[in-house]
C-alpha cells in the first residue's frame, strides 16, 4: 500500500471515529457484522471482531443470491480468492493468496471434517455441490497450528444446515443452456432429543464446448443426538459420484480431438461428541473419507483417509480461553491394475491455542503444533496474534505464523520422480489489518500480507539419473499483497460487497492475477430477492516473469427469485450478461496444464419449493 492510500485511510478512520462519538439512534440501524460468532479460526465459538486471523464469511444471504453450481463458486468472490477451472461443472480448484497447488495446499473441511484424496493430498471439488450448505467460513492465510498439514494456504470450512423445525425442507428444479439440469431435494426435522437432515442431488450438463460434459449425484444425511443439555452426539454422511469429460486447450488447434474423462467415487464418514460446562467445551470427532477414481489414461485407483480429532478448551481466569487438541490421520490407497502395491502414510500432531482479553480493548493470541510425519519427520509451527480496538469503530490486527503441508504418497512414492527423503514445505506468514466501521452497517477493511516459502516441493533435473527427473525440496517464493473490501447491510432488505485484491508473486505468475476486482449485490424487497455479482480480472499471465499475457475480462451475472407466499419461488438468473470471450489458466498436470475456454452468456430457468 502507498503512502497516499495510507493516508486518506488514516484520514478515513480518524474522520469516522469523530462521527462515531456523536449520538446515534442504535436501535434504528443494523448490528455490526463483526459481531459475528465464528469457528473455524480458533475451533470454538469466537467473535470475528476478537480474532488476529483474517476471516471471510459467506452467509445463507449471500449463497440465496447467486447462481451456483459448486460450494466453491461463490468463494471466487471473496478477496485473496481465485477460482481454477476448466467449466461450470468439475473440478474447481481454490488458490488463496496465490496459494493453492491443484487443491492440495489448502485445507477443505465440511462442518470440521478434513475432505482429502488419500494419494495425492487434494480435495475432490466435484464431491461439493450446494445440496446442504448453510455457511462458508475461510480463513486466508496460513493455519497449521490448528489444523496441521495442507492449511498451507488457508482454511474453507463449509458447515451444514441443520433443522430447526420438527418437519422442513425443500425441493429445487433448474433448466438452462446446454442442456443443464439440476435437481435436489431435502428434508429433515427437529424432535428433541432427534434431529436429522438428508439430501438427494443431480446434475448433468452437456458442456459449454465439446467434450466437456457432465454428470453427477450426491447423497448426505446427518442424524444428531442431545443426549442431555452437556452432551450431543451427531453422525454424518455422504456419498458422491460424477463423470467429467475434459475438453481441449483454448489454444490447441481445431483439428484436435479430445476424448478425455474422469470418473470419481467418494463416500465419507464420521461421528462428533461434544460436551460443554460453564467453563469448558470438549470435542471428539472420528472420520474416514474414500473413494475411486478411474480416467481415460488408465489411471485406476483406490483411496482413504482414517483419523481422530479430540480438543478441550477451558476458562482460566478472567479472558483467557486455553485450547488443547491432537489430530491423528492415516492415509493410504493404491493404484489398480499395474502393481497393486498398497501406501499407507501417518501423520500426528499436538497443538495449544491461547486467547488472552487486555484491559477490555486487546486480544492476543499465541498457540504452536508439533507435528509428526512418519517419512518426513517432526515440524513445528508457531503463531502469535494481537487484536486492538483503539476507537470503538476501529479494529488492528497483526499476526505471525508458520505454515506448512507434508509430501504426499504420490510425490513419495507413486512416479519415477518420487522422492522418500521429501521434507515438509513451509510458509512463513506475516499479516496486518484494519476494520474500520463508517456507519453501523458499513465497514472497511484493508489487509496487508507478506508470504515467504521455503523448502517447495518440485521437479528439477536428478544429478544421478535414472530417472531423469526427482522432486527436490528446492522451491522458493516470496508474495506480496493487499486486499481492500467494503461490506454494507441494512437491515435484511440490502447487502453488498465489493472486494480489489492486489497480489505480488513476483516472478511466479503463471495463473496468478494480479489484479482482481469482486462485486456482489442482494437486494430483498416485497417478495422479489435481486442478486449482482460481477468481477474483473488483469494483469493475468500463463508463464512465469510475467509472460504470455492473459486477456482482461469483466464477468457479470444476476438472478432474480420471487418469493411467493405460497412455499412456491421461481426463478431466473444469466450468467456471463456481457457475453464476454475470456480463458481461465489451469495448472493440470503434465501437457494439460494451460488455458481453457469459459462459458459465454447462459440462462437459468427453475423454481425451489419450500414445505
Amino acid at each position: 500500500m502507498n503512502k497516499y492510500l495510507a493516508g486518506l485511510f488514516l484520514g478515513v478512520v480518524l474522520f469516522t471515529n469523530f462521527l462515531y462519538g456523536q449520538k446515534i439512534d442504535e436501535d434504528s440501524i443494523p448490528t455490526y457484522y463483526l459481531d459475528e460468532i465464528v469457528v473455524t479460526a480458533t475451533r470454538y465459538k469466537m467473535m470475528l471482531k476478537d480474532i488476529s486471523a483474517t476471516m471471510s464469511v459467506v452467509t445463507e444471504s449471500d449463497l440465496a443470491g447467486m447462481n451456483l453450481h459448486r460450494s466453491t463458486d461463490i468463494l471466487g468472490y471473496l478477496p485473496g480468492i481465485f477460482i481454477n477451472k476448466t467449466g461450470d461443472f468439475g473440478r474447481a480448484d481454490v488458490d488463496i493468496r496465490g496459494i493453492g497447488d491443484r487443491g492440495r495446499a489448502v485445507m477443505v473441511l465440511i462442518d470440521g471434517r478434513p475432505v482429502k484424496m488419500g494419494l495425492y493430498g487434494c480435495t475432490i471439488t466435484h464431491a461439493l455441490p450446494m445440496d446442504n450448505v448453510k455457511r462458508i467460513e475461510v480463513i486466508r492465510g496460513p493455519a497449521s497450528v490448528l489444523y496441521g498439514s495442507d492449511a498451507l494456504g488457508g482454511v474453507i470450512n463449509i458447515i451444514t444446515k441443520k433443522p430447526i423445525s420438527p418437519f422442513e425442507g425443500d425441493f429445487d428444479i433448474s433448466i438452462a443452456s446446454h442442456n443443464t439440469q439440476q435437481y435436489r431435494l431435502r428434508t429433515g426435522g427437529n424432535i428433541k432429543p432427534w434431529n436429522f437432515y438428508a439430501t438427494a442431488d443431480y446434475r448433468l450438463s452437456d458442456g459449454h464446448v465439446d467434450n466437456s460434459a457432465y454428470k453427477g449425484n450426491n447423497w448426505t444425511g446427518r442424524l444428531g443426538l442431545d443426549i442431555n443439555n452437556s452432551i450431543a452426539a451427531v453422525f454424518s454422511t455422504n456419498y458422491f459420484s460424477g463423470r467429467k469429460e475434459e475438453p481441449l486447450r483454448s489454444t490447441d488447434p481445431d483439428t484436435m480431438l479430445s476424448d478425455v474423462w474422469n470418473d470419481y467415487e467418494r463416500a465419507a464418514f464420521d461421528l462428533t461428541i461434544t460436551a460443554h460446562k460453564s467453563m469448558w467445551q470438549m470435542m471428539t470427532k472420528v472420520y474416514r473419507n474414500q473413494g475411486e477414481h478411474e480416467f481415460s489414461d488408465g489411471w485406476h485407483s483406490k483411496d482413504y483417509n482414517n483419523g481422530l480429532m479430540s480438543q478441550g478448551t477451558i476458562e482460566l481466569g478472567v479472558g483467557n480461553k486455553l485450547t488443547i487438541g491432537a489430530d491423528l490421520r492415516q492415509q493410504g490407497g493404491e493404484r489398480i491394475g499395474i502393481d497393486s502395491v498398497p501406501w499407507v502414510k501417518i501423520e500426528y500432531g499436538i497443538f495449544f491455542h491461547d486467547e488472552q482479553i487486555l484491559f477490555d480493548k486487546a486480544v492476543l493470541s499465541l498457540g504452536a503444533r508439533l507435528n509428526n510425519d512418519d517419512v518426513a519427520g517432526n515440524t513445528a509451527s508457531p503463531q502469535i496474534g494481537l487484536v486492538v480496538q483503539p476507537f470503538e469503530a476501529t479494529i488492528i490486527r497483526a499476526s505471525i505464523n508458520k505454515g506448512f503441508r507434508s509430501p504426499q504418497i504420490n510425490e513419495l512414492y507413486l512416479f519415477p520422480a518420487s522422492n522418500t527423503d521429501l521434507k515438509a514445505e513451509v510458509v512463513w506468514n506475516y499479516e496486518v489489518g484494519v476494520n474500520q466501521m463508517i456507519i453501523h452497517g458499513l465497514n472497511l477493511e484493508v489487509t496487508g500480507f507478506v508470504m515467504k516459502g521455503s523448502n517447495m516441493i518440485q521437479t528439477v533435473i536428478n544429478d544421478n539419473p535414472p530417472p531423469l527427473y526427482i522432486f527436490d525440496n528446492s522451491g522458493t517464493f516470496e508474495f506480496h499483497g493487499v486486499e481492500l473490501g467494503m461490506i454494507c447491510s441494512y437491515h435484511n432488505i440490502l447487502h453488498a460487497r465489493v472486494n480489489h485484491s492486489f497480489l505480488d508473486p513476483a516472478e511466479h505468475t503463471t495463473g496468478r492475477p494480479r489484479h482482481k476486482t469482486d462485486s456482489y449485490l442482494r437486494l430483498v424487497y416485497s417478495l422479489i430477492d435481486l442478486g449482482f455479482n460481477a468481477q474483473y480480472v488483469t494483469k493475468y499471465f500463463a508463464a512465469d516473469s510475467s509472460q504470455d499475457s492473459i486477456d482482461d475480462y469483466l464477468v457479470i451475472g444476476s438472478k432474480i427469485t420471487w418469493k411467493s407466499p405460497f412455499g412456491l419461488q421461481p426463478f431466473v438468473a444469466v450468467d456471463n450478461i456481457l457475453d464476454s470471450e475470456y480463458d481461465i489458466y489451469v495448472n493440470l498436470p503434465g501437457s494439460s496444464a494451460g488455458l481453457y475456454k469459459m462459458a459465454r452468456r447462459t440462462y437459468t430457468a427453475g423454481f425451489s419449493y419450500f414445505f
